[in-house]
Protein backbone atom coordinates (compact mmCIF):
# COMPACT_ATOMS: atom_id res chain seq x y z
CA UNK A 1 0.00 0.00 0.00
CA UNK A 2 2.86 2.38 0.71
CA UNK A 3 4.30 1.82 -2.76
CA UNK A 4 1.06 2.93 -4.40
CA UNK A 5 0.87 6.08 -2.28
CA UNK A 6 4.49 6.90 -3.06
CA UNK A 7 3.94 6.35 -6.79
CA UNK A 8 0.86 8.59 -6.76
CA UNK A 9 2.74 11.39 -4.97
CA UNK A 10 5.75 11.00 -7.25
CA UNK A 11 3.53 10.99 -10.36
CA UNK A 12 1.72 14.12 -9.18
CA UNK A 13 5.04 15.84 -8.52
CA UNK A 14 6.38 14.96 -11.98
CA UNK A 15 3.12 16.06 -13.62
CA UNK A 16 3.32 19.38 -11.77
CA UNK A 17 6.89 19.95 -12.97
CA UNK A 18 5.94 19.17 -16.57
CA UNK A 19 2.93 21.49 -16.33
CA UNK A 20 5.07 24.38 -15.04
CA UNK A 21 7.75 23.72 -17.64
CA UNK A 22 5.17 23.66 -20.44
CA UNK A 23 3.62 26.92 -19.24
CA UNK A 24 7.03 28.62 -19.19
CA UNK A 25 8.01 27.27 -22.62
CA UNK A 26 5.02 28.78 -24.47
CA UNK A 27 5.95 32.44 -25.01
CA UNK A 28 4.03 32.48 -28.32
CA UNK A 29 0.75 32.52 -26.43
CA UNK A 30 1.28 36.22 -25.62
CA UNK A 31 1.98 37.34 -29.17
CA UNK A 32 3.60 40.77 -29.15
CA UNK A 33 2.17 41.65 -25.70
CA UNK A 34 3.93 41.19 -22.41
CA UNK A 35 2.33 38.73 -19.96
CA UNK A 36 -0.01 40.55 -17.58
CA UNK A 37 -1.66 39.71 -14.30
CA UNK A 38 -5.45 39.97 -14.29
CA UNK A 39 -5.55 40.84 -10.59
CA UNK A 40 -5.46 44.22 -8.89
CA UNK A 41 -4.11 43.95 -5.34
CA UNK A 42 -3.96 46.48 -2.54
CA UNK A 43 -2.63 45.19 0.75
CA UNK A 44 -4.24 41.83 1.54
CA UNK A 45 -7.16 42.12 -0.90
CA UNK A 46 -7.09 41.21 -4.62
CA UNK A 47 -9.82 41.65 -7.23
CA UNK A 48 -9.99 40.55 -10.88
CA UNK A 49 -9.44 43.29 -13.44
CA UNK A 50 -11.81 43.37 -16.41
Amino acid sequence: MKHRSFLQRFGSYIFGLVDIYWAIRRPWQYGMNQPQCALSCDGNHCEPVD
